[in-house]
């Protein structure tokens, strides 16, 4: 018998997303499309570090949680079609190789596959890691420009990039 991983209800058709109906349309409630402009680039957030979200993006990265990689990328497919933003191709900020070796996978760089994958987009990995940062989530923003500097490495550019980073 399969569970719902969010409020534990039995579930019937939902095998392959692992979230009921009704948890779905409570997740629909948290969704915030929310546009930071810089200028030349644009950053997107689409859902904010709280109640349900919080639980399923750390289901999604400590505790094996990889078939939520398809559930994120619905929600995040849709919103990109929605709301009209330029996608030709998708990419992901990659974590350090040491750490996806513990963790056994990269939650971004799954999450950017599936995305291009629903989206019918190029995915590509534009950025190569060459050194291993502190854990930003703590961190303040003046802190985090100076512990990523010289962080990646740019090895492959492209117009209308979406690029995927889970943060928290």
């Amino acid at each position: 018998m399969y569970k719902c991983v969010l409020c534990k209800s039995e579930l019937f058709n939902n095998y392959d997303e692992m979230i009921c109906d009704n948890c779905k349309v409570n997740i629909a409630s948290y969704l915030r499309l929310e546009l930071i402009d810089r200028g030349n680039y644009k950053i997107y957030v689409l859902f904010f570090y709280e109640g349900d979200i919080k639980k399923l993006i750390r289901c999604f990265k400590f505790h094996e949680g990889t078939y939520l990689a398809k559930v994120f990328s619905i929600y995040l497919s849709r919103a990109i079609r929605e709301e009209g933003i330029p996608c030709e191709t998708i990419s992901y900020i990659p974590m350090h190789s040491k750490k996806k070796a513990i963790r056994g996978f990269d939650q971004a760089e799954l999450l950017a596959r599936q995305s291009a994958i629903i989206m019918n987009v190029n995915f590509s990995k534009i950025l190569i890691r060459k050194k291993r940062t502190k854990s930003l989530y703590n961190l303040d923003k003046e802190a985090r420009k100076i512990e990523l500097r010289d962080a990646f490495i740019l090895v492959n550019k492209t117009d209308n990039l979406l690029i995927i980073e889970i943060n928290r």
